[in-house]
């Protein structure tokens, strides 16, 4: 296995939320094979896993400029690394669905693994809602949480829609997975 060695990085876009850059990474062998990508490094992301009374998650339909279409996807946003995860999963979930996060807790922190071209890190938070007490925002849609395993298993392995012809985007679908493998 070849050492890689980053030789060149040209910033292509730069913004409050994330930078596009151009690289070339180049092995320490006597070939000096290269490889040439564009990388994405956003500021971090939180997904917050909503659950209420019932064990129903929370998604929202969001639309996703990058491919044109809807997706579900539970509360997310990026945030400054100075900031505090947990209140920024609190702040977005009130946004979002208008009701407020309890009993939150930080399941996991790290990079993306999933898109080589990304360097992004993805905090998870679980909490819950109570959505008989409160008035929810009107795009909330609630999925009982066995049935959104065996969806999210539908779309990975069928290519199936996750709920009402969307799918459930892919931070979303990780946090949801990893939500899985750490509470249960």
């Amino acid at each position: 296995m070849r050492n890689y060695t980053l030789t060149n990085s040209q910033d292509l876009l730069v913004n409050s939320e994330y930078v596009a850059s151009y690289a070339t990474y180049t092995s320490q062998d006597r070939d000096k094979h290269r490889i040439n990508v564009e990388i994405i490094k956003t500021n971090p992301i939180v997904s917050v896993v909503v659950l209420n009374e019932r064990n129903k998650l929370v998604v929202l339909p969001t639309f996703q400029p990058a491919v044109g279409q809807w997706f579900y996807e539970i509360p997310f946003s990026t945030f400054n690394p100075r900031e505090s995860v947990m209140q920024v999963a609190e702040e977005v979930v009130k946004k979002e669905t208008n009701l407020n996060l309890e009993d939150a807790v930080l399941l996991t922190q790290g990079p993306n693994q999933l898109n080589p071209k990304a360097d992004t890190n993805l905090q998870v938070v679980f909490g819950r809602v109570q959505t008989f007490l409160n008035t929810p925002n009107s795009q909330v849609r609630l999925v009982d949480l066995k049935d959104a395993y065996y969806l999210l298993k539908n779309q990975i392995k069928y290519d199936k829609p996750f709920k009402d012809g969307l799918y459930l985007g892919g931070m979303s679908s990780n946090a949801l997975r990893i939500y899985k493998f750490v509470e249960e």
